[in-house]
């Protein structure tokens, strides 16, 4: 309209042109065209709540949950949208970062102090092996806070075992244990907090940290400043180590990574104290603790508990107590290759551990005081253990058992008592002989035994050359018959016997 006027149009043309009243054209020329419209003041609904949404940030809810509570408020409920919500509440917890109290302090720690520990994920990993094209990998990190010496492990998960393994061996890498460890609160850490807000340990971090004899100390819920140093690890090693760099498995990353860790820990000054970490980690190790005496082979602490079979069970698999325990809790040392089981302090059972899934691993003897009343099941738990060896000897009992099942009791215990008392190595390798041979009999694998080249050296004497192997004769499918093909002499035995009779007298 004002544009218009300054053209030289009247009011009525203007309002004719504009579809609007010659008056209310007037008073918008009377206006200043920079006039900005009056704004609406309206309380924003969440504004009752902004006292109780103060505590609540004291409290660090989140503000999913301040919206739960504001809408089961009894006095006055929140009725508005949650995005309403969001927007009232966002400056208000951006007012208190500007607080002085929240402004960041960085410290130094003291030679031996402090080592703080973090994940770090890479999807996508760039992997030129097939197979691995687009897998994600994980890597653990930690870093001295005195020192700033590095270390790195990439691993396929982030399982509360996979994190105590690559901690116990990057304190074994450092020679010592620091006196504290920072981390932040994952699941396999910190089980959540009490009502004092204090964090509940994971059990099994608990029990190396009082082994390792180190101080866990757990980062303020959404404060990763608190371990600033590995925070920018974690960027480092996707900004420096990762990028622009391809790997064919993991053999290939372990390798790089650890030239990559020899480079910045040993040659490259450290942009915070500019000195080369390795060499400061050469003046803080003495003041590091010892390790324990368990931290090569570290049995990582877990609790079960026995079942009616008297099994327990450890990641899927069950491994056999003996059967007095059913019913009570024992403690489980899970190490490398091997599972240790304890009532207190006393070793009850130990497995070899089974790293696949669903396996059921029995000792026989655990279940003796059963066998008294439940004599079959002697039987069925030594072939169990038998068939559980190898493929040649799960065989090997299926045909015996199914050649000679009458005696399948007798021959299936002389078979178990004979593979504890030569070892395993050896009895495969009889058992692999009488399977070749198609001898089927406990007989003939004790047979083979006594033969077998691993037995060979205790039999010699004085340099004499061992005798060899005695012939055992035709192979059990020779002799073996049809019941039809001796039918035929029993049917026809009195023809027999008198055609004999006649040809003899004849001659």
């Amino acid at each position: 309209m004002h544009y218009m006027r300054q053209k030289g149009w009247t009011n009525q043309q203007i309002a004719e042109f504009t579809g609007h009243h010659r008056d209310t054209v007037a008073r918008v020329l009377r206006e200043s065209p920079e006039k900005e419209p009056a704004r609406r003041q309206r309380r924003a609904l969440a504004a009752a709540f902004e006292r109780q949404i103060q505590q609540w940030l004291d409290e660090r809810l989140s503000v999913q949950r301040m919206i739960e509570m504001a809408r089961a408020d009894t006095a006055h409920p929140f009725t508005g949208s949650d995005v309403a919500f969001y927007n009232f509440v966002r400056p208000l917890r951006k007012a208190r970062q500007t607080l002085p109290a929240m402004a960041v302090v960085r410290f130094e720690g003291l030679p031996g102090e402090l080592l703080q520990i973090d994940w770090g994920e890479q999807r996508q990993m760039k992997f030129s092996k097939p197979a691995l094209i687009g897998q994600t990998r994980y890597f653990f990190a930690a870093r001295l806070k005195y020192s700033r010496y590095m270390w790195v492990r990439f691993t396929h998960d982030m399982q509360s075992e996979t994190l105590l393994r690559c901690l116990i061996a990057c304190l074994v890498d450092l020679g010592g244990v620091p006196w504290v460890v920072t981390s932040d609160n994952p699941k396999t850490i910190t089980l959540g907090r009490d009502a004092q807000h204090q964090p509940v340990l994971h059990p099994a971090y608990q029990k190396v940290a009082v082994e390792f004899r180190f101080h866990p100390v757990l980062c303020t819920p959404a404060a990763a400043n608190q371990k600033g140093a590995v925070e920018n690890l974690v960027k480092f090693v996707k900004g420096n180590f990762l990028a622009g760099r391809t790997f064919y498995d993991d053999a290939d990353l372990a390798q790089e990574c650890a030239a990559w860790m020899q480079r910045v820990n040993e040659e490259r000054l450290s942009d915070a104290t500019e000195q080369l970490p390795a060499a400061l980690l050469a003046e803080e190790r003495p003041h590091f603790q010892p390790l324990p005496a368990t931290a090569d082979d570290y049995g990582i602490f877990d609790s079960v508990m026995v079942n009616r079979e008297s099994l327990v069970t450890i990641e899927t698999n069950r491994y056999s107590v003996p059967v007095r325990l059913i019913g009570q809790a024992l403690t489980a040392r899970l190490h490398a290759e091997r599972i240790a089981l304890y009532q207190g302090v006393e070793l009850v059972a130990s497995h070899p551990r089974h790293r696949g899934r669903g396996a059921r691993i029995v000792i026989p003897e655990h279940y003796e005081p059963v066998f008294a009343l439940k004599p079959r099941a002697r039987t069925m738990l030594y072939r169990d253990w038998l068939v559980g060896l190898a493929v040649p000897v799960a065989e090997y009992v299926g045909e015996l058992c199914r050649k000679r099942y009458d005696e399948m009791e007798s021959q299936i215990a002389a078979l178990y008592a004979l593979a504890r008392e030569v070892g395993t190595e050896a009895f495969l390798a009889a058992v692999e002989r009488a399977l070749a041979k198609e001898a089927i009999g406990v007989e003939y694998v004790r047979s083979f035994l006594v033969a077998s080249p691993a037995r060979q050296p205790a039999l010699a004497t004085e340099g004499r050359p061992l005798p060899p192997p005695r012939d055992l004769g035709p192979a059990q499918r020779e002799v073996e018959r049809e019941l039809a093909f001796y039918e035929v002499y029993v049917a026809n035995r009195d023809a027999m016997l008198a055609g004999a009779l006649t040809e003899g007298g004849a001659r």
